[in-house]
């Protein structure tokens, strides 16, 4: 019953080498159509890669086995782990889930992420070091250039607008697991969404620090273990090089949705709650199911 995203887009994480790897969590968590996607994971992967950086023929077969070798390893490895997670928190919503509680949940859940990045991580750092000077400039040219659209989505929107979307999206995560909010509910949906301070700006100068940092290990991407070293704290440890001001943003956001979830959780109704056991269950079963598919 968390949602992945409140008010910003995920930049905490590179788009370069296994972002979208990511989305296996998702489905994990927040029961995103798993079941028909899941299973091209690799080829949606390969195609968002591969729309940031024209490879040729060897770099895409070897991106290919890397994505495969990937894939094999969450379905083995880790969608088990979801599973009991979700189950966990099925039984758990039965009675009331305090704030520490869904603190333990955030972290439990940003430990799966940090998994998928570390052992993801090499098979991206290969590919990484076969890059030629003009694939590394088209690489380069569109990160910025994805990142600026995404500044201009957020800065072409009105402070309304902003909280508009942010009250929208959250009412309609929570209600995925509730069935419709009672109007205290919504209100406090309301109030949370009308506090909630943006921090795109310092959002999108995390970007350009991170996008420097890639750039200057790619330059240097012949010299074997160094790189390898420099391109892992990139792909998996990016929080490492958060700014101040970003990490703080990242933090007072997630104190903010933990105590939100906290206050909403002590206003559930019994059929809120049996609700919410039933689709975590649910999701339980279809996560299951996936790990499973491979017999």
């Amino acid at each position: 019953m968390q949602p992945a995203a409140v008010n910003e887009p995920s930049g905490n994480r590179p788009r370069a080498f296994g972002a979208a790897v990511l989305c296996c969590v998702a489905f994990a968590i927040n029961g995103c159509a798993a079941s028909l996607l899941y299973p091209r994971l690799d080829s949606v992967v390969a195609y968002y890669l591969e729309d940031l950086v024209t490879l040729d023929e060897a770099q895409s077969q070897q991106l290919k086995r890397t994505l495969t070798a990937n894939l094999d390893w969450h379905r083995d490895s880790e969608l088990r782990k979801y599973a009991q997670f979700l189950r966990g928190l099925s039984g758990s919503i039965e009675d009331r889930m305090d704030r520490e509680a869904w603190l333990q949940a955030s972290r439990q859940t940003e430990e799966y992420w940090r998994a998928i990045f570390a052992q993801a991580a090499p098979g991206y750092v290969a590919v990484a070091a076969t890059l030629t000077d003009q694939q590394v400039a088209e690489l380069m040219r569109n990160l910025e250039k994805k990142d600026e659209e995404t500044w201009s989505e957020f800065a072409e929107r009105t402070p309304d607008e902003r909280r508009s979307r942010r009250e929208k999206s959250l009412a309609k995560t929570l209600q995925r697991f509730t069935g419709p909010l009672t109007p205290a509910q919504r209100a406090m949906v309301e109030e949370y969404s009308a506090r909630a301070r943006p921090f795109m700006a310092e959002w999108r100068e995390n970007r350009r620090i991170w996008r420097d940092a890639l750039a200057a290990a790619l330059a240097d991407r012949r010299s074997g273990e160094s790189f390898a070293t420099r391109m892992t704290q990139l792909i998996a440890r990016p929080d490492d090089l958060w700014t101040p001001q970003y990490r703080m943003a990242i933090d007072a956001s997630r104190a903010a949705l933990i105590e939100l979830l906290a206050d909403l959780d002590a206003t559930l109704t019994a059929k809120q709650r049996s609700a919410a056991q039933r689709e975590l269950a649910s999701l339980a079963d279809e996560v299951q199911g996936l790990a499973r598919a491979r017999g």
